[in-house]
C-alpha cells in the first residue's frame, strides 16, 4: 500500500502564472477545473469525489485555474485533497487573458471562460478532461481520460436540456443557435460541463487571440459553451451521457424540457440517471449546497462531508435558509417556479407560437432566460 505523504513531503504550492512552475509530469491523466475563491466550497466536492475514485495504477495531475485563490485557500485544499496518486496545482490565469474583460450572466462567472484557454495555459498538455466545479465525480476519471479523441478537438456529451427547449419549451433557442452561431446542425449541440479537451488540436488550429475574441466580441447566451460550439460545429466524439448526468433542475427539466427532446435522447437520459459516472448540478439555482432536497443532492452532501470545507458548507447553508437576505431569495425563486411557471405553461404551451413571442418579447426587454 502506497504511503500517503506528510504536508512537508508535497512542499509549498502556490498560485503560479507558468505551468512549468507546479512541478507536474503530465504523464497520465490530467484534469482541469475552474474555480474562483468564492466557489473553492462546492468545488472541494468535485475533488473530494475525484480523488476517492482513482485507480491505484495512474497518476492524475489535477490543475485549477483561477487568478484570485488565496493561500490559505490553496493550502486547505492541498491539505485535504491527499493522495499518493494526485497532484494538485493550481494556475493563474491572468496573463492569458491578456486584460481582455469576459462578459457575463446571470449565474455564470468569468472562470467559466477559463477552458478556452487551457490549450495555453498548459502548452505540453496533449489532452486533458474539463470539469466545470459543480458536480460530483462517481467512478474512475482514467476511463474518460482514456477516449480517443485523435482528430477532433473535444468528446463531450449531447444535451439534452438544449435538446428539449430546440423541441419546443424555448422557441427562441433552435434559431439562435443556427442563426447566431451557425451551427450547421444545431441538435448536435453539446454539453460542456465535461469536457474531454485535445489541447494540441486546439493550438494546431487556433490561437489564444482567437479564443479572447470570440469570448469578448459579444454576450452569449451560453457564454463559452457556446463557442464550443461554433468551434467544433457537431464534430467531436460523443460521449455516454452517463459521463455528464444533469441534475432535474427544480423537478422541471425531467418532465417539461427533456420531455420535448427526440425519443433516443430522453431514453439517453434515463439511462443515464440509473448508473450515472458524474452527476452535474447546472442551473441557475436549485443547487444543492442551498438545496440539500434537490434532484440528486445525496450525491453531492455524500462528499462534502468527507470534503475540505464542510464546516463553510453548512455555515452557508443556514444562512440560506435562516438570514433574511436567504428566505427573501427563496420566496422569490418559490414564486417563480410554483406561481409563475405553471401560470405560464398553461396560459403558453410548449411549442406554441404564442410562448414563442412571449420569450422574446421578455429577452427584448433585458430577461435573463439561461
Amino acid at each position: 500500500m502506497n504511503k500517503l505523504p506528510a504536508l512537508s513531503e508535497l512542499g509549498p504550492v502556490r498560485l503560479v502564472s507558468h505551468a512549468e512552475q507546479m512541478g507536474m509530469g503530465f504523464e497520465d491523466v490530467v484534469v482541469l477545473l475552474a474555480s474562483d475563491e468564492h466557489f473553492a466550497p462546492y468545488m472541494a466536492v468535485a475533488l473530494q469525489s475525484i480523488v476517492e475514485h482513482v485507480s491505484p495504477e495512474r497518476h492524475y495531475d489535477i490543475v485549477v485555474l483561477t487568478r484570485n485563490m488565496s493561500q490559505q485557500t490553496i493550502d486547505t485544499l492541498v491539505g485535504h485533497t491527499r493522495h499518493p496518486n494526485v497532484k494538485l496545482g493550481f494556475l493563474d490565469a491572468e496573463t492569458a487573458l491578456k486584460g481582455a474583460h469576459l462578459p457575463c450572466h446571470g449565474h455564470f462567472r468569468p472562470e467559466t471562460f477559463f477552458r478556452l484557454l487551457a490549450p495555453w495555459l498548459l502548452p505540453q498538455v496533449r489532452k486533458a478532461i474539463y470539469l466545470d466545479s459543480d458536480l460530483v465525480v462517481l467512478e474512475d476519471l482514467s476511463e474518460l481520460f482514456d477516449v480517443n479523441v485523435e482528430g477532433y478537438l473535444l468528446a463531450a456529451t449531447r444535451d439534452a436540456d438544449m435538446l428539449g427547449q430546440m423541441g419546443g419549451y424555448d422557441g427562441t433557442v433552435g434559431p439562435y443557435l443556427s442563426q447566431e452561431l451557425g451551427l450547421r446542425d444545431p441538435s448536435l449541440y453539446f454539453q460542456a460541463g465535461v469536457v474531454m479537451l485535445n489541447l494540441e488540436a486546439f493550438r494546431h488550429v487556433f490561437s489564444v487571440t482567437d479564443m479572447l475574441s470570440l469570448s469578448t466580441r459579444k454576450l452569449w447566451r451560453w457564454l463559452d459553451q457556446d463557442i464550443l460550439n461554433m468551434l467544433a460545429d457537431g464534430k467531436y466524439v460523443t460521449l455516454d451521457m452517463r459521463w455528464n448526468t444533469l441534475m432535474d433542475w427544480k423537478r422541471l427539466r425531467r418532465a417539461n424540457i427533456i420531455a420535448q427532446a427526440p425519443d433516443d435522447i430522453r431514453e439517453q437520459y434515463e439511462q443515464a440517471r440509473m448508473q450515472p459516472a458524474i452527476v452535474h448540478f447546472a442551473g441557475p439555482d436549485d443547487r444543492p449546497w442551498d438545496y440539500p432536497e434537490c434532484d440528486m443532492a445525496a450525491y453531492f452532501w455524500e462528499y462534502a462531508q468527507r470534503s475540505a470545507f464542510i464546516a463553510e458548507l453548512e455555515r452557508r447553508l443556514r444562512l440560506s435558509r435562516g438570514s433574511l437576505g436567504g428566505r427573501a431569495n427563496r420566496a422569490k425563486v418559490d414564486l417563480i417556479f410554483k406561481g409563475v411557471m405553471p401560470l405560464f405553461d398553461h396560459l403558453c404551451p410548449p411549442g406554441s407560437e404564442r410562448r414563442t413571442r412571449v420569450i422574446k418579447g421578455y429577452v427584448a426587454l433585458g430577461g435573463d432566460i439561461t
